[in-house]
């Protein structure tokens, strides 16, 4: 009896918003009524008028009764015990709630007021082809930086410490929204930089307006479009928890706590620690035919490229007639170049939890002793850096701030 009653008056208050909708519509038909002298096309221009406004109401109240219903949906999976947890976490109380439905109809709102209001979404399209490289591609977000530039692409990279702006759009932006700072060392792919740091403001994500701290840095020699303004590293992503659908392309930056809170789903995910390395990086642990590694989260590589220790110590030595040689370049923001070789491995991303979940993954992988692999102390130990053809698939969370990643399950193959 409880359920039904919590059912009808919700929506009844999803109702009441087509009702008012509706009694607004009918106050501007009365406001608005033709007068005897009206002509019949002014008539028609009159009820074409109406039925606009008693389309646009109509449109509103069914798109937020779905809004509602698809968080009601995830509740509804979920236990009593589950829901209360969720709404204690959000402050919301539960102790008046009687029945699971009133649970689910407070843990529904509270969702929509505390965490999807403050998230931002927006399409998440992807930069291939770079320079030879056949495989798609870099992720790409928007940034409203103002300026003579207005609306310009950044690339999303977990392997940079910082985020980076290139001279190019720094010089078309309006010079009171630059604050110059002290030069500092950063970190990419390919080793450390040292470069000039600016704080710039008025920077929008959607609706949101923030401060972007970044470091100059010119991006040509790696071969991105002179369109692409920048990077933005973990500094600026540890503001969010960032949910990558790379089959819908569609990105969300959700706001800190989201993930916790039941906001995002993760649950048909495979959660793995994100240790922290002194450098300011993230890593995981991998496991290359069975030798366990570190390896640096790097959404700024294409491929994931381990270390001549890492591939000797799984089996496959520089000898071993499985590498093949001259498939590839990495280039660096200094402009200096490398060569990579290849060999098959199976490589497992190692998950954290109860059941020991782990992703695996089949295919080739590049090999090669990069500058970057030094500048973290590894060039004496097995290392690697997972890119884009292991985690850029499916779905992906990544909640730099929490320390976990979260990945599609089941087996892939990936590489070259």
């Amino acid at each position: 009896m409880a359920t039904t009653t919590t059912t009808t008056t919700t929506t009844t208050r999803i109702d009441r918003v087509a009702a008012s909708s509706s009694r607004a519509a009918s106050r501007r038909r009365s406001s608005t009524s033709t007068p005897k002298s009206a002509t019949a096309r002014s008539r028609t221009t009159v009820r074409r008028a109406t039925t606009s406004d008693d389309d646009v109401a109509d449109d509103a109240s069914t798109s937020e009764r779905a809004r509602v219903e698809r968080w009601r949906a995830r509740a509804r999976t979920m236990r009593a015990k589950i829901l209360k947890g969720y709404l204690a976490r959000l402050g919301a109380r539960s102790d008046d709630c009687l029945e699971k439905d009133e649970l689910v109809d407070r843990l529904a709102e509270t969702w929509m007021t505390k965490c999807e209001n403050f998230a931002i979404t927006v399409p998440l399209r992807q930069l291939g082809n770079i320079g030879g490289n056949p495989r798609s591609g870099y992720a790409l977000v928007t940034l409203d930086v103002g300026g003579d530039i207005g609306l310009c692409d950044f690339v999303i990279d977990t392997g940079a410490t910082t985020a980076l702006i290139t001279p190019k759009a720094l010089d078309m932006l309006d010079k009171d929204q630059v604050k110059e700072g002290a030069a500092v060392r950063g970190l990419t792919g390919t080793g450390e930089t040292l470069r000039q740091k600016v704080s710039i403001s008025e920077v929008r994500l959607g609706s949101k307006e923030f401060v972007l701290d970044a470091v100059v840095t010119d991006l040509t020699a790696v071969g991105l479009p002179a369109t692409i303004g920048g990077l933005l590293g973990l500094d600026w992503l540890g503001n969010f928890e960032v949910e990558f659908d790379f089959e819908q392309s569609v990105i969300t930056f959700w706001p800190p706590g989201s993930v916790k809170n039941g906001a995002v789903a993760v649950e048909d995910l495979v959660r793995v620690r994100l240790n922290q390395h002194p450098v300011g990086l993230k890593t995981v642990r991998c496991s290359l035919n069975g030798a366990e590694l570190d390896a640096i989260v790097d959404m700024g590589s294409f491929f994931s490229v381990v270390n001549w220790m890492a591939s000797t110590t799984a089996g496959i030595g520089p000898d071993s007639d499985k590498v093949k040689r001259g498939g590839l370049q990495v280039t660096g923001v200094d402009g200096k170049s490398m060569a990579m070789a290849m060999a098959p491995y199976d490589l497992r991303v190692l998950g954290d939890g109860e059941e020991d979940l782990t992703s695996t993954y089949q295919g080739m992988c590049c090999i090669g002793d990069l500058p970057a692999f030094a500048a973290l102390g590894a060039s004496v130990s097995p290392f690697m850096a997972l890119g884009l053809d292991v985690i850029g698939r499916g779905r992906m969370v990544f909640n730099a701030k929490d320390n976990a990643m979260y990945l599609s399950k089941g087996d892939v193959t990936y590489g070259v």
